[in-house]
């Protein structure tokens, strides 16, 4: 990953965790799922992190899939939860 890639990626993990941070505060469900996406951006900045990516794609990607799988359940259940 070279300079430019990596500040744009520290720029994407500043914006989710801000912007989930605020939504979060205002009791916003996306919020979580924001934070969630900036600490997956910033395991993805880390040397080990390039290197299970690169030698493991498939694992890394139904990692995401599951990540995203369990914040909608979770929405679910929150709206489940908030219509009683």
């Amino acid at each position: 990953m070279d300079k430019r890639q990596r500040t744009w990626m520290w720029v994407a993990v500043a914006a989710s965790i801000l912007v989930g941070l605020l939504l979060v505060w205002n009791d916003s469900a996306p919020g979580w799922f924001l934070i969630i996406m900036g600490v997956v951006y910033l395991g993805m900045l880390t040397r080990p992190g390039q290197e299970v990516a690169a030698s493991n794609p498939r694992l890394v990607r139904w990692g995401l899939v599951g990540t995203l799988l369990l914040v909608l359940v979770a929405a679910v259940l929150a709206a489940i939860i908030l219509i009683q």
